[in-house]
């Protein structure tokens, strides 16, 4: 476990703190099929700009893909590299973090320094959904980042950049783990059980999360907003971390034994 606390640590808060942020900093109010919204959580009360609000809540969603690549990332370098401690190797890595965490940061830059004229975005709304109540619409925080096509350009490439990395990394250690033969049989075993562990403890959760942003990204070209839905599509994707947090302590025995010393159990 030495070499993989961190990036599971990082992982997890990733998941975790996307999960308050939605549910508690930001509680947005979102019409996914015009990319659109308003908020009223803890940072609408105290007058932090609505767009800076939405660009570090659609940010803190795309850290998923960088913390989940880095994880399987460090599972590759320390079992399947010889170099995995050379000076060479970690500057390596610490360009790929980098590049990584920069790209999931200004992903959705071109959109947001393109937006349209809030009042203008009022009328557009309107226009493409006319069924849209007016108290959406007319709330003083309502907010459009305009433009679906380039927004999904920008999250598609972005989607297949993290996919690419992570099937390239999951495979690697995937065929190190389950079929070389230069270890110990109780260490091969040990490494199994624990690659199939944390596999489960990301699938799961990211299922969670991947149902309602299929329904919610078809809303976007089948022009069918229904607010019960997108409702509860916010719901579901806001328990991800709640999710993640019972499956790691359900799979991983010692952040399980960990938690209930805490709890004085």
């Amino acid at each position: 476990m030495g070499k993989v606390k961190f990036p599971m640590l990082l992982m997890h808060l990733i998941f975790a703190s996307n999960d308050v942020y939605a549910a508690t900093l930001a509680l947005p109010r979102m019409v996914f099929t015009i990319c659109a919204g308003y908020s009223t959580g803890v940072l609408s009360s105290i007058g932090v700009p609505i767009w800076i609000e939405g660009y570090i809540g659609l940010t803190m969603f795309f850290l998923f893909g960088p913390a989940v690549t880095m994880f399987f990332e460090n599972r590759y370098n320390y079992l399947v590299r010889l170099d995995c401690d050379t000076h060479s190797r970690r500057f390596k890595r610490a360009v790929h973090y980098f590049i990584n965490y920069f790209i999931a940061l200004n992903v959705l830059m071109p959109s947001f320094l393109n937006l349209p004229d809030q009042s203008v975005a009022r009328q557009i709304a309107l226009k493409k959904l006319p069924c849209l109540p007016l108290e959406i619409v007319n709330h003083p925080r309502f907010f459009m980042i305009g433009n679906e096509d380039l927004n999904f350009v920008c999250t598609g490439l972005f989607g297949i950049f993290i996919w690419t990395q992570i099937i390239f990394f999951v495979a690697k250690t995937v065929n190190f783990v389950f079929r070389t033969k230069a270890q110990s049989q109780q260490t091969a075993q040990l490494q199994r059980k624990f690659f199939r562990a944390v596999c489960i403890q990301i699938a799961f959760p990211f299922v969670v999360i991947m149902i309602p942003a299929c329904y919610n990204l078809s809303t976007t070209y089948t022009n069918n907003y229904d607010m019960a839905f997108t409702n509860v599509s916010v719901i579901v994707t806001t328990s991800h971390g709640l999710f993640a947090t019972i499956i790691m302590l359900l799979i991983h025995k010692p952040y399980r034994t960990a938690t209930l010393k805490v709890l004085g159990i």
